[in-house]
């Protein structure tokens, strides 16, 4: 295991699983989201020789280029209150200095896996590894080490740990599988291999050859996916079951429901758009219950629409009753907005059946909520009473979020297109003057 780059006593993570605990708690939930969902790294910055030698660290949180341009002037609000937790976080640990900065992620290559799934959390390494040792699972199943980490890595071309050898192949055979003197679990510990902390494809493609039909039985390999799959989905992959030419089962690494995915990324940026602590709770929600309590989480993709035309219709002032139900807040959010570019064809009918397919997402939503009022909580029911699946959440929150995001950037550009011809009115204005 790599030492913590942080300076302190404990992991980087748990300092980090700290932060969003105390900015949740504190309700700057935007600040939590990019926490949980960018990449974090500690970096040692700067070194000053004030009170014997003091190290100054730096938090870096490292957002899409998109999401950056969205935060705006709200990177230094979030800046801001990720450093108070921090420092707050660590005085009792060190007299060390510590800094926050947002940056922008620098995209290199194309299907690199931070852009396909995101990366994989050093928290979900850590439980996978965890899984293997306490379930007493044989990380190399029915291969000999060298067979399994052969697939992985270039062992000809690792440095050996034993100076009878020139590589990892031949230190391994010796103490693997000619003496047996290194414990079964020595791959965790082995800084050449750094599952760990090395590169997010590395532990992928570990992962998947854990169930290789090679390595172990498809009975064994159903059940460790089964064990698998919680862990990985937290970071946005899975382990799904294909079928090769010779109608062999096998399982492929993949990012975690593709369509999912892109709800969820959709959700987030429609709340960071609206700046919306309220949508954010939500999100919270429906991320923490799909698959645990379906139908929560279809009750709270109806509320986030609510919540999001709520927004929209107070930024437009809408003259609108108090509490108005949902159908009305949606016809009269619907109606402000131009749904279609003026000055092209067919321009009525466009907007006819545009309002017409956002009102039927929104009759999926809401109608899958009325669903959740017969299959919840609060009524005995028989033995072959079956509720609301996962299945159901994702189709009620993929809804929401296409719906959302349409609107949503509808908004934007009608607020532009509201911009522009106040800019126009205002020089027209001073030119007859």
């Amino acid at each position: 295991m790599k030492p913590s780059n942080s300076g302190l006593a404990v992991q980087d993570e748990e300092i980090v699983e700290t932060l969003i605990r105390m900015l949740i708690a504190g309700d700057h939930l935007e600040a939590a989201s990019l926490l949980k969902r960018c990449h974090v790294r500690f970096e040692q910055t700067d070194y000053d020789n004030w009170n014997g030698g003091t190290l100054t660290y730096t938090l870096f949180v490292q957002v899409s280029p998109e999401t950056y341009i969205l935060l705006g002037e709200r990177v230094e609000t979030a800046k801001g209150e990720i450093t108070a937790a921090l420092k707050a976080a660590v005085k009792q640990l060190t007299d060390n200095w510590y800094a926050v900065e947002i940056v922008p992620l620098i995209v290199g290559l194309p299907g690199r896996p931070d852009l396909e799934g995101g990366p994989v959390s050093k928290r979900t390494r850590r439980a996978v590894i965890t899984l293997l040792k306490q379930g007493n699972i044989s990380w190399s199943g029915q291969l000999s080490d060298t067979e399994f980490l052969g697939k992985i890595f270039e062992l000809d071309k690792l440095p050996s740990t034993d100076q009878r050898f020139s590589d990892a192949a031949g230190d391994i055979w010796q103490h693997r599988e000619r003496n047996l003197d290194w414990e079964d679990d020595w791959l965790f510990q082995d800084p050449r291999f750094d599952l760990l902390d090395g590169e997010d494809a590395i532990f992928l493609a570990f992962t998947e050859r854990l169930v290789d039909s090679a390595v172990r039985s498809a009975e064994e390999a159903s059940s460790l996916v089964q064990k698998l799959n919680p862990e990985l989905q937290r970071d946005g992959w899975s382990l799904e079951e294909t079928q090769s030419l010779g109608d062999q089962n096998r399982f492929r690494i993949s990012p975690w429901n593709p369509a999912y995915g892109r709800a969820a990324s959709s959700l987030h940026k429609t709340a960071l758009i609206l700046s919306s602590t309220w949508m954010y709770q939500e999100i919270n929600r429906i991320e923490a219950s799909i698959d645990n309590d379906p139908a929560l989480a279809i009750g709270t993709a109806k509320e986030l629409i609510d919540t999001c035309c709520k927004h929209i219709a107070e930024r437009l002032h809408l003259n609108l009753p108090a509490n108005p139900d949902m159908p009305v807040l949606v016809k009269a959010v619907l109606k402000e907005l131009k749904l279609v570019p003026e000055g092209i064809s067919e321009e009525a009918k466009g907007y006819d059946i545009i309002k017409r397919t956002l009102s039927n997402l929104t009759h999926v939503t809401q109608g899958l909520a009325e669903l959740r009022n017969l299959y919840g909580s609060g009524h005995g029911r028989s033995s072959k009473h079956r509720g609301l699946q996962p299945r159901h959440a994702r189709l009620a929150v993929a809804t929401a979020a296409a719906f959302a995001e349409f609107v949503v950037e509808t908004y934007r550009k009608h607020v532009e297109d509201q911009k522009m011809l106040a800019g126009q009115s205002t020089s027209s204005s001073t030119a007859k003057h």
